[in-house]
């Protein structure tokens, strides 16, 4: 990578950095149509760009070659109670020019990173886009492995599912202890193998409290499940908030789920049939969600449904040990 120059990313960048993230998103959209989206402007590539670096807590490089910025990943530096100090690449935070090798991406990293662990953050995810196979190439070669994906549904592609003998309904304020009950359905399952992920009292009692206000927002839309008048299961929906990656009149699959016990029988699909049809008859064109890699069950229902993966969270974890076992360090240096 001797023809490039390599600094810190400023706000004086941004126009450039439009350029490449456009021409890269033209590229995703001759696979994924729905991503040539109205937010695809210059003016709002523009605003979410300068949004993101006036945070102030953005923090990447830029590789200029002949004086033009030709590639940039930018990280945002977060700080809370359970992930530590950690990075998080957004979708919009890396984009190479065409004709450029994956390898810039992984020396944009190898600069950017640096400045990351300099300030104490060893946690580092990526938002992957994946119709330019040179990004997923470039984080898995950087030791980055998928733990989220992305995906979409083509509403008017939908191919129901033979409905299963149960009733599906729309949620009301009085089911709020049926929410309740069914707010840790996503969590225990994920605890167990092979995603592993931990559950902590205080963010289980968030999402039930989180489950029940729900009802009482007129934007979200909740289906229950019920099989002898028993709630089975349940799909959450809203409308998804514009974005680089969000499809124009698109509607969110925010979570689902069904009682162990009650899986591998129809409810999901009952759920997800009920689903398309009243999200079609509202005018919504798409559905996006996202499911963890190793939940089993989500990786193999999803694609069932139809839902296409446009991007991936893939995550690294630096050796923390680094901090102070690196050659810098003088009791290093004596060997």
């Amino acid at each position: 990578m001797e023809d490039y120059l390599f600094r810190t990313i400023t706000d004086q960048d941004i126009s450039s950095m439009v350029d490449l993230l456009m021409r890269r998103q033209e590229h995703e959209s001759q696979l994924f149509p729905f991503l040539k989206n109205s937010f695809l402007q210059m003016e709002r590539i523009s605003g979410r760009l300068r949004e993101m670096l006036a945070s102030g807590s953005a923090l990447g490089v830029g590789a200029i070659q002949n004086g033009q910025l030709v590639g940039y990943l930018v990280g945002m530096i977060r700080i809370d109670t359970r992930s530590g100090r950690c990075v998080a690449i957004p979708y919009e935070g890396a984009a190479i020019s065409a004709g450029q090798p994956a390898e810039l991406i992984r020396h944009l990293y190898a600069e950017a990173s640096v400045l990351w662990l300099e300030r104490g953050c060893f946690t580092h995810s990526a938002y992957v886009p994946l119709a330019d196979s040179s990004y997923l190439d470039a984080f898995s070669r950087l030791s980055f492995g998928i733990e989220q994906v992305y995906a979409v549904l083509d509403l008017e592609e939908y191919r129901p599912f033979r409905n299963a003998n149960v009733e599906i309904r729309l949620a009301t304020k009085e089911d709020g202890d049926v929410m309740a009950r069914m707010s840790s359905i996503i969590s225990k399952y994920q605890n167990t193998a092979p995603a592993f992920m931990p559950v902590f009292p205080e963010v289980l009692a968030d999402i039930r409290e989180g489950f029940r206000r729900s009802l009482e927002d007129p934007d979200t839309v909740v289906l229950l499940a019920e099989k002898d008048g028993q709630a089975v299961g349940f799909h959450m929906y809203d409308t998804a908030s514009p974005g680089v990656m969000v499809p124009d009149h698109c509607v969110e699959l925010v979570v689902a789920g069904t009682l162990e016990g009650y899986r591998r029988c129809g409810v999901g699909q009952s759920l997800m049939n009920a689903g398309c049809r009243m999200m079609r008859e509202k005018g919504y064109r798409y559905m996006t969600t996202d499911w963890r890699i190793t939940n089993l069950a989500s990786s193999t229902f999803w694609p069932k449904c139809g839902f296409r993966p446009l991007a991936y969270r893939m995550a690294r974890v630096i050796d923390p040990n680094y901090a102070w076992a690196n050659v810098n360090n003088p009791c290093i240096q004596q060997f």
